[in-house]
Parts: C-alpha cells; structure tokens; sequence
C-alpha cells in the first residue's frame, strides 16, 4: 500500500473516531440527569400525563388554550396538540428538572420538565416549529434561548405566527357562530331546548365550542365547560376500524346537526351516536 493510501485510511480513521467520540460525548450529555418515562396521554399542548398518572407541564413555553372550560379554545391550539401527541404520546421520554432545582411544581400541582425523545428537545422544538410561545414569566435556565427560538419562528411566519392563516381561521370561526344561531328553524332544534325533548328523536343544531377525546367514545360539547346545565353533549362511540380517523379534529369548531333520541345525563341533554352518518357538517 502506498503511503498516500495508508495517510488516507488513518485520516478516515481519525474522522470516524472523532465522530463517534462528538456521538457518544452528546449521548452522555443528554442522557445525564434523565428521568424515564412512558407517556400515556397528551392532554393539550404544553401538559401530558406519564405512566405513573402525574401530570407535566413544560418549562418555559405556553401553547393556545384548548381545554379551560372557562375560555374558548384558541387559534393554533388543537395543532400544538396534536404536534405534542405526534411526539411524545405511547413513547419513553427523558425528563429533566431545571437545573435550579427549586422550580419542581407547578401552581396545579404539575411536574415542571425539560422533555427529551430520541435526542430531540421537545420544549425548543415546539417553539421553533411555531407551536408554542416562550413562557417568561418567571426565569429559567434556557430563557435567553427560548427567547431566540421564539423569535426566530416568529421572523419566519410559522405555525401560530402565520398571520394570514389566523384571520382566515378567525373569519371561520366568526361565521361557523353566526351558522350556529340558524337553530330553532324548520324542526331543527338549539342546544339551550333539547332538555324539553328528552325521549324524543330529534334534530340538534350545534357550534362545537369543545371536543375530547375518551379512548372509545368522542365528546361533542355546544359549551367551553360541559357541566353547565345548558351544555348539550353528542357522545360519539368510536365504530370498529376508525382507529385513524381523528373525529376530534373532524368536528371540533363546527357546525353540525345531530340526529337521534334526547337523554338526560346528570341534568344535561345528550344524543348517543354510534354511526357517524348520524352527524352533517351545517354548510352556510
């Protein structure tokens, strides 16, 4: 072998060596500290709940509201959760405490985490994708960054900085309210009524302000907070083979009607549904 060939092959060596030295040096540093988890269930798009059924919140980022039953769910809040659920929901993740260790909970008695996936931080990813805003309200040991990753999406107009998709989005919802208020008309009944039906098989108009998701079954709600007594539920029964379909994000901010036979669940009108054909999307 020539000397230029064995010059090559030891600087190949090198390189590769280097490599796997930077590989395994940013292994260790991530790894250092962590805690293991397996995730059970994404709750919105900053909080989920790990194996041992403690709820998490995220350090120093905030996500649109989705399910405070005291506010309307807010723009871009159903995508940060879903881009959470993509991420982390059914998988192991590292969680970290910040490294001033005072910070542990929160003011509801969550777990307050750095998360890392496969080498991914998840609280910086969900500010440079656009899905969360950084929280700095209180300091961190990464607000400085956060602050830059914020910046930075908000420069390049994704996600919840997209301005134009927000007022189409706004518009939407604008309309869908308007749509909603058609009920009453035509044997087509309103939410606020259905309690004068029960026993019947009636036809309900209704702006889905509230969805969630129960495993089996899919929750419809024409209120923010379903146990006012005015709120009218559809409770959706997931139908075999619909494990991909997201009827959440199907219904949620819509207008549909609902046909079947009115109940009465602790004070509170509902139809039960097994067969989606059942639902109709209102158009204007």
């Amino acid at each position: 072998m020539s000397g230029r060939a064995r010059g090559y092959l030891l600087t190949c060596w090198f390189v590769l060596c280097l490599t796997a030295f930077s590989w395994t040096a940013a292994a260790h540093a991530y790894a250092a500290g962590c805690e293991y988890f397996r995730v059970s269930r994404v709750i919105d798009g900053d909080t989920f709940v790990i194996g041992n059924g403690e709820r998490v919140r995220l350090i120093g980022i905030d996500t649109p509201e989705t399910v405070d039953p005291r506010a309307d769910v807010e723009w871009f809040g159903k995508e940060a959760a879903k881009r959470l659920r993509e991420l982390i929901e059914g998988k192991e993740v590292c969680l970290k405490r910040d490294r001033d260790r005072t910070i542990d909970r929160g003011k509801y008695n969550r777990l307050l985490r750095y998360a890392w996936i496969d080498g991914t931080f998840v609280n910086k990813e969900l500010i440079l994708q656009g899905y969360a805003f950084a929280y700095t309200r209180y300091p961190f040991q990464y607000m400085e960054e956060f602050r830059r990753y914020q910046e930075t999406a908000r420069r390049k107009g994704v996600g919840l900085w997209n301005s134009e998709r927000r007022r189409r989005w706004e518009e939407a919802m604008r309309e869908a309210a308007a749509l909603a208020e058609t009920c009453g008309r035509n044997g087509v009944i309103c939410p606020g009524d259905a309690r004068n039906f029960v026993g019947q098989t009636k036809t309900v108009r209704m702006f889905v302000r509230k969805a969630y998701d129960a495993g089996d079954r899919v929750f419809l709600n024409s209120e923010n907070d379903y146990r006012v007594p005015e709120n009218f539920t559809v409770m959706v029964m997931k139908p075999r083979g619909s494990s991909t379909l997201d009827i959440e994000d199907l219904f949620q901010g819509r207008v549909i009607d609902v046909r079947g036979r009115i109940r009465l669940y602790r004070g509170r009108a509902e139809i039960t549904v097994r067969d989606l054909s059942r639902i109709s999307a209102v158009q204007p």
